[in-house]
């Protein structure tokens, strides 16, 4: 991955690639038509002239016109080629012919483009280069916050009192003004203390299935919710928290039929529950209440003076203050914000990598005086200061942050899938010395950097699971993929919502997540169709290997019970394909080989798979596995991937995967873990995979020698070991070993570990599982040298119970387990949970 890849975009389309393409055609041929070399000639006046038109900022309308119609030619070509490589190849006069036939749509669009003198507009004043103007701060925090304190203090207050019934508090504001900031801090602080806790996100259009799922999922994580249908749920949930004293946020709340059905499925009780809902809407916020007024908590926009202290606290961390000949552009800039925190803070984090240059406080302050009329609404300010920010981003991040658009309002989404996505996509490209992927990381964090992007899901450690984007946000984004025909957004009620009849789909997204029934309109045509996202319900998924030139693949839905199942036994035949993710209750078939799928990057099934691809090791450019399995797998399915079922037909190892020849080298995430199997020991090929940074496995035993095999792998940054045996000797972590290594989670039934001076020198997590055995010496040599993990601030320690042992055990595990890290002075975060037990033979 560490070649420079070709780059397809929102503004330049496919034009980058198509041109790689070409030139590698005429290189291989070897009787080139002058026809192509001359379409090739023209396509690169063509392809400079699309790159100086998209450096500007707001250009005129008859260049987006041809703009659009060069991006489409690019498309079009691009689609010829690869419909050619999927059909075989052919004789060679055949696809010169195809690519000939492109002629006179490239020539009339470069005669278009002279006859709209559009020259003339690359050298208006009016229009300034976008890549050279507010470029958005890197390393910063995402948002700050100011005023908080008291109202923070007195919602604990209200939530924390010895009141046993339920009580339900809503905290009601307009939208940026930190509804959300406030829950998600209450979250942090109060969620620890109660039985079990769940914060659920709704929406306009609310997937109540996928609501009240979130919730059973959360307060019940060992037993993921099987049924579907909404009454189910809401039983089974009721069921679950009746005796329990439980914590639930429920944010966005937009209507008050949603919190009707929603709060059926909690009973009410005597065990001191707590529920928060947050809204825009009063009406909304007094009916979550049962309307007890002194329970709704009303968030107000920031004063002027606390607004202009946000402001400055984000720009000048110098802490120095703000510089006079600002100050009067500050104040402006403030009022027209309207004491919105998240306003402010996307406008600070623009301004605070330039916060010297005069000229860029001057041009966010003229555009939010032209755009915004006296007394805008609050909805009005927030879609302004969003246009400012975008209108300001480089190409790659408005491509990227567009792409956000193919999820519906409020899905939350993990940053490990999104960047995974962008690559596969293609928006990005690497220059020499640089992998992808850490170029997508770092356009995902920028955007998170200008609050574009915001955490949503954050544990009681700070780190942040999941993450979204603005209601707000995510309206102006998918309106302007819209206009850009860069992705089709489709759901149950408004099916055209997206498309012009002269628009060819290139990305299609359907949300079906509320409907019992809905398809594909027929006048779309699939073969063109490069990335498909279905959220939804199973009956309403379209096969997807009529999408013959799609490449990235994301299916996100459920069944009405488990015992469905989705055949993707031709899989293969979507030769283009890069990424494939499925999360869904059903179980999925798989090829037995894959062998067609020689672009595949990433594939990653969270569901049940009754067959596993026995060439999947072999796919050329693999970098991320993920592989669920059905406990009870055939003996030959079994058989087929290498595996040695046991009797009972459950598989049982991994072993013969030790002798793959040639591991994917490629590999970056590797996850398999039960009820796939187990491998008797660490696969020795492992050491092969250089670039590997996520590493889930499962081991029977664990050898002194596996830890040196990963020891020495440079990048690996995440490793969790499941092993089944207690150790027999000590496991020693070497000095300088693991470089860099920032998570590490290994769960035994018996721990010896030591660790040497300067071992692991940039752990910052370690999460370990025991279980607690009636002979105290099992604790003695536990975690000798933990005080040598310098840099270790988190620890979650997870205790079962062993054969024969009571409370009594437990409680002196528990103890050996703090001495252990008693002479540890760095930590920040340290937790201990009773488990049910580790698995152990």
């Amino acid at each position: 991955m560490d070649a420079p890849v070709l780059s397809s975009s929102l503004a330049l389309g496919a034009m980058s690639p198509l041109l790689g393409k070409l030139d590698e055609l005429l290189a291989s041929t070897e009787h080139t038509a002058p026809s192509i070399q001359q379409i090739r000639a023209n396509l690169g006046i063509t392809s400079t002239r699309l790159v100086e038109l998209s450096m500007l900022q707001d250009p005129p309308l008859v260049a987006k016109y041809w703009m659009k119609d060069a991006r489409e030619l690019s498309y079009d070509m691009e689609d010829c080629l690869d419909l050619d490589q999927v059909a075989g190849g052919g004789e060679e006069a055949d696809w010169i012919d195809r690519i000939a036939g492109f002629r006179s749509r490239v020539e009339e669009a470069n005669r278009r483009y002279e006859r709209y003198n559009l020259d003339s507009i690359l050298g208006s004043s009016t229009n300034i280069p976008i890549d050279h103007r507010l470029k958005p701060a890197v390393g910063k925090p995402a948002m700050e916050h100011v005023g908080m304190e008291g109202p923070m203090d007195e919602l604990r207050r209200w939530l924390t009192d010895e009141a046993q019934e339920l009580k339900v508090v809503s905290i009601v504001g307009v939208g940026g003004v930190g509804k959300s900031t406030f829950a998600q801090k209450l979250w942090r602080k109060l969620g620890g203390q109660f039985d079990c806790r769940a914060f659920v996100h709704t929406a306009k259009k609310p997937d109540m299935r996928r609501i009240l799922r979130s919730i059973l999922s959360q307060v019940r994580p060992r037993q993921q919710p099987e049924v579907c249908e909404v009454h189910n749920l809401l039983e089974d949930l009721r069921k679950h928290l009746l005796d329990k004293r439980y914590f639930i946020i429920v944010e966005d709340l937009w209507d008050t039929s949603v919190w009707d059905v929603v709060s059926r499925a909690f009973p009410k009780g005597n065990c001191g529950s707590r529920i928060v809902t947050t809204t825009k809407f009063e009406e909304v916020a007094l009916t979550s209440c049962g309307y007890h007024s002194k329970y709704v908590f009303k968030i107000k926009p920031l004063s002027e003076d606390l607004s202009k202290e946000l402001i400055v606290r984000r720009v000048f961390v110098s802490g120095k203050g703000c510089p006079q000949q600002c100050s009067a552009i500050l104040d402006e800039i403030t009022n027209k914000c309207g004491g919105l925190p998240l306003a402010l803070n996307i406008i600070a984090s623009l301004l605070s990598c330039q916060h010297e240059v005069l000229e860029h406080w001057k041009h966010a302050r003229d555009f939010l005086c032209n755009s915004l009329r006296t007394n805008p609404t609050f909805d009005e300010i927030l879609k302004q200061v969003v246009n400012l920010c975008y209108n300001s981003l480089p190409h790659c991040l408005k491509t990227c942050l567009l792409y956000f658009s193919i999820y519906p309002e409020n899905y939350t989404v993990m940053k490990e899938d999104l960047v995974k996505q962008w690559a596969a996509e293609g928006f990005l490209c690497a220059t020499k010395g640089e992998e992808i992927m850490a170029v997508a990381v770092s356009c995902f964090d920028r955007l998170v950097n200008l609050g574009l992007i915001q955490p949503i899901d954050i544990n009681y450690n700070d780190k942040v699971v999941h993450y979204a984007v603005n209601n707000m946000v995510l309206d102006i984004i998918t309106y302007k993929s819209i206009e850009e025909n860069f992705i089709t957004v489709m759901d149950k009620d408004c099916y055209q919502m997206s498309i012009e009849l002269s628009d060819k789909v290139r990305r299609l997204s359907l949300h079906f997540g509320s409907a019992t029934y809905a398809t594909i309109p027929a006048g779309i045509g699939l073969s063109q169709v490069r990335s498909l996202t279905f959220i939804g319900l199973f009956n309403c998924l379209p096969s997807i290997v009529k999408f013959k030139l799609v490449r990235v693949v994301i299916l996100h839905f459920l069944g009405d019970h488990g015992n469905l199942s989705l055949n993707l036994r031709k899989l293969g035949e979507l030769s283009q394909l890069k990424y494939l993710q499925i999360k869904c209750n059903v179980t999925v078939e798989l090829p037995y080989q894959m062998q067609g799928l020689k672009h595949l990057e990433a594939l990653e099934i969270r569901a049940r798979t009754v067959s596993i691809p026995s060439d999947i090791f072999h796919l050329p450019m693999l970098f991320h596995l993920l592989l669920r399995a059905d406990r009870n797998l055939s003996p030959r399915i079994a058989k087929s991937f290498c595996l040695e079922p046991n009797p009972s037909g459950k598989i049982s190892s991994l072993d013969n995967l030790n002798v793959l020849s040639s591991p994917p080298i490629f590999l970056q995430t590797f996850e398999v873990l039960p009820p796939i199997g187990v491998y008797s020991r660490l696969p020795e090929w492992i050491q092969q995979l250089r670039k590997l940074r996520i590493l889930k496995i499962a081991i029977r035993q664990l050898m002194r020698n596996d830890i040196d095999i990963l020891s020495g792998l440079p990048v690996l940054t995440a490793v969790s070991l499941h092993i089944r045996q207690s150790m027999e000797e000590i496991i020693v972590f070497h000095r300088e070993s693991f470089p860099a290594l920032d998570c590490l989670k290994l769960s035994c039934s018996v721990l010896y570990l030591t660790f040497q001076e300067e071992a692991m020198p940039n752990l910052r997590r370690l999460k370990l599982g025991f279980n607690a055995h009636r002979r105290e010496f099992f604790y003695v040599n536990m975690l000798s040298g933990i005080e040598h993990l310098k840099t270790l601030q988190e620890v979650v320690g997870q205790i079962g119970l062993g054969f024969g042992a009571g409370e009594s055990e437990w409680a002196a595990a528990e103890y050996a387990f703090k001495n252990a890290f008693s002479r540890h002075s760095n930590l920040t975060s340290f937790n201990i949970r009773r488990v049910g037990g580790v698995d152990e033979e």
